[in-house]
């Protein structure tokens, strides 16, 4: 596996910019990366490659809230619809005896379909049918179901139909957002990798020029590198501290 496969998104974005913003900085650092191809011009290109990177990383994370927003949403409504699914349910088999005409109107010849596309199929069937056939909607508004109130239960379940549909399509949004974000992150290791090979070669004889901008052979920053170090130190320092005391 890549080296920058195994770090996280913020470690990658983190080596681009440093990169390039400590190469701008430091003008004997600029001055001989630009002698091997590396001018002005052709850093921007990296800035370029690394804002669309940033961006599609921001782009994803909307994404994903917008996702997690929506599952949320209609979860919520699928409780609320199945539970008027299941109250005129219930009441129609109370009215409508077993194999009657009224039940087979309603799609009641079987138990509530726990598949969400087969429930509101299901649901569909039943609060259109209990509406629209008139047999079926006067007797049952003798037992409080009336045009109203099956409109008012019908719009349940036309709110959890929606709330389906916006979270398929947010979940589809973040899939697209993750394969853009992988592809321009992608785009820029493989830039930010050659830009540190070459500007290994142009600063061969200036080896803390090559550290600052992250490229010693461990592709780690100084501060990357002392993190170990100072963890185990952290570490130590807690053991001792948990350590009783000599009497």
């Amino acid at each position: 596996m890549n080296s920058h496969l195994r770090s996280t998104i913020a470690d990658r974005l983190n080596r681009a910019r440093l990169a390039l913003n400590n190469t701008q900085k430091d003008a004997t650092l600029s001055a001989l990366v630009g002698s091997y191809g590396y001018t002005a011009e052709k850093l921007d290109e990296g800035w370029q490659l690394y804002n669309a990177a940033n961006a599609a990383v921001n782009t994803q994370a909307a994404a994903l809230g917008t996702r997690r927003q929506a599952t949320a949403d209609a979860a919520a409504a699928e409780v609320r619809a199945r539970a008027s699914y299941q109250a005129l349910a219930q009441l129609a088999r109370a009215v409508f005896p077993i194999g009657s005409a009224q039940r087979a109107t309603l799609g009641l010849v079987r138990i509530m379909p726990q598949r969400i596309s087969e429930f509101l199929a299901s649901a569909h069937t039943l609060f259109k049918n209990a509406a629209n056939v008139p047999e079926v909607s006067a007797a049952l508004a003798a037992y409080g179901y009336d045009s109203v109130r099956l409109a008012n239960e019908y719009a349940v379940i036309i709110a959890f139909d929606a709330a389906y549909a916006a979270q398929a399509a947010a979940s589809g949004a973040a899939q697209q957002t993750t394969r853009v974000q992988r592809a321009a992150l992608s785009t820029l290791d493989r830039w930010i990798a050659q830009y540190l090979k070459i500007a290994r070669i142009a600063l061969r004889e200036q080896p803390a020029l090559i550290e600052q901008i992250g490229g010693g052979r461990s592709g780690r920053t100084p501060a990357q590198r002392a993190a170990p170090k100072k963890a185990a130190a952290t570490r130590a320092a807690r053991q001792a501290d948990a350590e009783p005391q000599a009497a």
